[in-house]
């Protein structure tokens, strides 16, 4: 079975590390408003690792399924956004940014959505929207770090809200080429049905 071509498998260990990655979002999430910034921030630390191991492990094993193409990027927007509304909450992230953010994760599975409706094939994850996500997880990691023990004064705020904008910019750039690339797509069958059915 090639890359290319995701088996019907669910029980796979890199959709087991996806569903771990899910599970800690709500963990993190209580311990973070609970006072407990520091436990709270080595387990979003330790859900990130999953995210790269998660897809390392799908391509070396040749284990790559419908299910973990689905999971892996939901459990990264559930990250993203669980950690963006604890900030807001602590009024360490400015909420149009965190709305930016969510707002545009919304549109885009919304139009995956709608895709799939139409018989069309998800589109591939570009490399902006990697380097968004990326650059993201960053600049929130540093925003939520400089809310714990391990960071001294505000030393990793600047950096962490300089890194969130323009990871908030790229999200939005990303979606914009996801948005024409499935243009074209709908455009692609909307030719072909009319020549199919002439």
């Amino acid at each position: 079975m090639s890359l290319e071509e995701p088996s019907s498998r669910w029980a796979t260990l890199p959709n087991a590390l996806s569903l771990v990655r899910l599970g800690t979002a709500p963990v993190f999430l209580r311990l973070f408003l609970t006072g407990r910034e520091d436990a709270a921030v080595i387990l979003y630390g330790a859900g990130a690792v999953t995210d790269f191991w998660d897809g390392y492990l799908a391509r070396r094993t040749h284990s790559v399924s419908k299910l973990g193409t689905l999971l892996d990027p939901v459990a990264d927007r559930v990250f993203i956004a669980t950690l963006a509304g604890a900030l807001v909450s602590r009024g360490d992230l400015a909420p149009w940014l965190a709305l930016s953010i969510v707002g545009r994760d919304v549109l885009v599975v919304a139009g995956f959505g709608v895709l799939e409706r139409r018989g069309i094939g998800r589109i591939a994850v570009n490399r902006t929207g990697k380097a968004a996500t990326a650059t993201l997880l960053l600049g929130l990691s540093l925003l939520a770090a400089s809310a714990t023990s391990f960071v001294e004064g505000d030393g990793a705020r600047r950096p962490g809200a300089l890194a969130t904008t323009l990871g908030a910019g790229l999200y939005w750039i990303a979606g914009m080429m996801y948005a024409r690339e499935a243009r074209d797509r709908l455009a692609e069958v909307a030719s072909t049905y009319h020549l199919v059915n002439k």
